[in-house]
This record gives structure tokens, sequence and C-alpha cells, in this order.
């Protein structure tokens, strides 16, 4: 199939069509489970989506104690991604392979929640063959500086299946290299409570947390370091669109939220390429009212920082299918931008 008969088949099978088998390669190869199981059952299918549920209770149970204390300490807080995020735009735990909880708080929270997740056993490291190793002062200063996340935090389950439970705690909702920060006071004003994997949470309610997934996988979408690594993920648009189609955020809700943060032009932008792949006119009043020209002019550039941007050369369709974007920004960068992705690569990952 061509890259257009590729997402017309896509749009098809989103909107309940019988789809092609064609497409099942592509959307193992994505992570789209929940397409992916409209198809009919395949046996990577069934291994993901029951490994995905038995990690995610995992986690849910290790992080328990945690929530419960941040509760009684009166720390304002969400969950956000992962689990909580599948379970909203997908109905289920199991259609959205996350390999940690993302925990949403202020700054002026995060060394209470940090005693807090070390008293319940967790360390801020990283996991190697030898088991848990505790991050340098370096690897904490330098994720804490330059990113929107603290270092993470791991715990050993004793669970053969999810032997390791990770939380990232994050900070804000815009990434480290904005120079706009969010008034996580007015983001965690009104959360809501609900159940996840029998464990009770806190989560953004639906306009806030549309706001908070788009500007997630903005950020992912417009990463040098994380398009040279992953390149353009059809399951992150998949998250997108099944979220706005099973929950329908109020539009004058989420534009409110939106300008209040100064997030319109992010979100017009991950509205405007789920649109071009899914085609459904659900999507027509959430465009409609973002779009601008600050929505217009962030359409067809890369990056996150000023001195990342630059301006898309291959065409939609081709960065999200070919499988050749990694390659493609490699033969692009300059030195300077190349050392920057290794230095992201080396206290990252």
């Amino acid at each position: 199939m061509t890259d257009a008969d590729t997402l017309r088949a896509v749009a098809e099978l989103a909107k309940g069509g019988k789809g092609s088998p064609e497409l099942a390669p592509l959307l193992e190869r994505s992570g789209c489970f929940y397409l992916l199981s409209r198809l009919g059952k395949t046996g990577k299918l069934q291994r993901e989506t029951v490994f995905n549920a038995l990690c995610a209770k995992e986690r849910y149970r290790a992080c328990a104690p945690v929530l419960e204390k941040m509760e009684e300490a009166s720390i304002p807080y969400a969950v956000i991604k992962g689990a909580v995020l599948s379970q909203a735009a997908y109905g289920s735990v199991s259609f959205r392979h996350s390999s940690d909880l993302d925990l949403l708080v202020s700054r002026s929270r995060a060394d209470a929640l940090k005693s807090i997740l070390l008293e319940n056993g967790f360390v801020q490291g990283r996991v190697t063959d030898a088991g848990i190793l505790p991050y340098s002062r370096r690897e904490i200063i330098f994720q804490a500086g330059l990113s929107h996340q603290t270092a993470p935090f791991v715990k050993h389950t004793g669970n053969p299946l999810c032997p390791y439970v990770n939380v990232d705690v994050n900070l804000d909702l815009f990434w480290g290299e904005s120079r706009r920060k969010a008034d996580m006071d007015f983001v965690l004003s009104e959360t809501e409570e609900a159940e996840v994997c029998g464990v009770r949470i806190r989560k953004l309610p639906p306009e806030m947390e549309f706001v908070s997934l788009c500007l997630h996988h903005y950020k992912d979408m417009n990463s040098l370091y994380l398009l040279m690594r992953d390149g353009l993920r059809l399951d992150e648009f998949c998250d997108l669109y099944f979220y706005l189609k099973r929950v329908r955020p109020d539009v004058p809700g989420l534009l409110s939220a939106a300008e209040r943060l100064g997030a319109g032009a992010y979100l017009y932008y991950c509205l405007f390429y789920t649109g071009r792949i899914f085609e459904d006119p659900l999507l027509e009043p959430y465009l409609d009212a973002f779009r601008s020209p600050e929505g217009e002019a962030v359409l067809e550039r890369y990056g996150l920082a000023e001195d990342e941007y630059a301006r898309w050369e291959m065409p939609f369709p081709e960065r999200l299918l070919s499988g050749r974007l990694p390659e493609y920004l490699g033969s692009l960068l300059g030195e300077e931008k190349r050392q920057k992705v290794l230095l992201n690569r080396e206290m990252m990952e």
C-alpha cells in the first residue's frame, strides 16, 4: 500500500470499519494494540495486553502506599499518562504499553514527595544488569536543570514478570527547553478521584488531562533526541484520537485551560496531525477553536528550542510511516546538535 492508502486504512479501522490485514505489522511495530485488536487476535496482541495489565497492576500496588501518604500530607498531585491514560482513551489498562508510573506535582512539593518515595523503598536510580544503580549527583542535577522531570525513582518488586517499578516525577507540563512554565497550582487545582487497578488515585479533569496529553506528545514529536531514537509514533496519534472519541472534553473548557497555560498552538499541532490521519468530523470543532497564526506556524517545524528549530522537508506521511526518520535527521544534524543528542542519551537512558 502507498502511504496514502495506509492512512486511509488506519482511519477506516479506527472508525469501526473492517480494516486491512496488511496493517497488522505497522500496528504491532507501533504499539497500537487497540487498533490491532480490531483486526482480530494475534499471539503478540494477547501477550502484550496481558503483560501490560499485569505490569500496570504491579506498579499501582507498589505505589499505593506512596499515594496514600501524599493524600495524608495534603500534597496536590495527579497521575498522568500510562495506565490512567489507557483506561481513559481505550477503556482498559491493557491497550497501552508503559514502563513507569508518572506523578505530576509542583516544584514546591518535590522534596516532600521524594522523602515519601525513599521512605517506601524507592531509590533514585536506574536499573542495570547488577540491579539498581543510584544516579550520581551530576545526573540528578542534569535532569532537574534541563528537564521537566526529576531523575526517576525505582523499586524492586520481587515479581519476576515486573521486577522493577519506575516512578517519574513530573514538575511541569512544558518540556525543559521551554521558556514557558505551567502554573502548577492552577493545573492541580481541580483533580478528580478515580480508580486504576483497584487503587484510588487523583487524576486531572478531562480538559486539563487532554492539555497535558497534547503537551507531552508535542514534546515527543519534536524532540531531536526522541525523534532520533524512536521516530514519529503512530500510537501517540491514536492516544489523542481515541481520547477525544471516548472522553469528549468540553471545547470551551479545553480552550480556556489551554489559553490560561499558553498552550493553544501546541494543541492545534496535535489536533491538526491527528486530523490528517483519522479524518473524522469529530475533530472539526476542536480544530476550529484552536486554529491560529501561532498554531499554523508550528506545523512544519521541529525542535523544542529556538536554536533547534528547523523546517520539515520530508512530507508528514513519510515521516510517520517510512521508518527512515532517525536516519534522515541524523544526516541533517550539525555537530553541535549531534552532541546535544548524545548528551541526552548519556544522561537520560
